[in-house]
């Protein structure tokens, strides 16, 4: 099985009519969040503020540490592959997607986002066997707002389920082919699952350095005033808490955007995907990280950005080694996918 397997081509099977867009958040239910995401306060970190703790300071020495380890990786990863002749280098890529991030001007007051999300769900009936469970996700967000305010739904407006193999779909079958609503969703939340054991970035983006050499060093030592431990591999930690930060599903201003793709050009282990397109067929460039994870082998995180945007258009996670919590998965195989389908301006929530 290769990288274009059942669940890239799955991603597009539940879209969302864009017609459906502009009226996606027209609800009670929606009016009421998105009124409590607006009337809540802003919550912003300063780099240069202590911030409180109910059992004594933290070390000095822990924020050091966690400085210098953006420099020295304690856990190198796997070697990035050799680059081809002709092709854009990772830092090319990520500066030109900084340049489109600061000219990307505002459309309108609020950015809806129609995708999908595919994940592996493995069941223990019928001797076990994997399938695909694809959710439709829709999500508003105020265009002026900080990542993660507005709402996101996930599976609200469809889901499907198919068998990831052959195998898969003949124990599917004797299983009695149950749907989405008979197979629960994998025990994570959110669009990402967490496959490296990775404590999130909660920090105000727009207080981070603006010098892409300190923006990376700023994250890390952030963990260290919450008092939590350096990654094993922080090129690995910035690459994905970073892609993470540039969702398009959730992302910031133009301007942080900005910040985080220059930040994540500084990285080493970055290389860029040989195709032209994305796993839909659409127009884009790839970027990859492979690293160790603790439970689930060597895994591949691959994100797309998309032709004249600069906005990640799809992600996925592939499996280049499996490891004790998806021993199941052959090589090659994709843990979980996130696709972008459509991005709509309007002065409506």
């Amino acid at each position: 099985m290769n990288d274009q397997d059942a669940m890239t081509r799955l991603a597009a099977a539940d879209p969302v009519p864009d017609a459906d867009v502009r009226d996606a958040a027209d609800s009670a239910r929606a009016r009421l969040l998105l009124r409590a995401v607006l009337a809540r306060p802003r919550p912003r970190f300063t780099l240069g503020t202590r911030p409180r703790w109910g059992s004594g300071l933290v070390a000095a020495g822990l924020a050091a540490a966690a400085i210098a380890a953006v420099a020295v990786v304690q856990a190198p990863p796997a070697p990035p592959r050799p680059p081809v002749a002709g092709r854009a280098t990772p830092r090319a890529i990520l500066y030109e997607a900084a340049e489109l991030a600061e000219r990307d001007g505002r459309r309108g007051r609020f950015v809806h986002v129609t995708g999908t999300t595919g994940r592996v769900v493995h069941l223990d009936s019928a001797g076990g066997y994997d399938v695909i469970r694809v959710d439709v996700v829709r999500g508003v967000r105020p265009a002026d707002g900080l990542p993660g305010e507005g709402w996101l739904t996930i599976g609200d407006a469809g889901s499907s389920v198919r068998p990831l193999t052959a195998a898969d779909a003949a124990a599917y079958a004797r299983d009695g082919t149950p749907d989405a609503s008979e197979i629960a969703g994998p025990p994570y939340p959110g669009l990402y699952p967490d496959l490296a054991g990775d404590h999130g970035f909660d920090g105000d983006v727009a207080a981070l350095p603006d010098d892409p050499a300190e923006t990376g060093a700023a994250m890390i030592a952030w963990l260290a005033t919450k008092g939590l431990a350096v990654p094993a591999d922080p090129q690995g930690w910035l690459f994905r808490t970073g892609t993470r930060l540039l969702d398009t599903f959730t992302d910031s201003g133009g301007g942080e955007r900005a910040k985080i793709y220059r930040m994540l050009a500084g990285l080493t282990g970055v290389s860029t995907l040989d195709a032209d397109v994305d796993p839909l067929g659409r127009p884009a460039r790839g970027l990859a990280y492979t690293g160790i994870t603790p439970r689930h082998g060597l895994v591949e995180w691959q994100v797309y950005l998309g032709s004249g945007s600069g906005r990640i258009t799809y992600s996925q996670a592939v499996v280049r080694r499996p490891g004790p919590a998806n021993a199941s998965l052959p090589p090659g195989a994709v843990q979980y996918s996130t696709a972008v389908t459509s991005v709509t301006w309007s002065d409506k929530p």
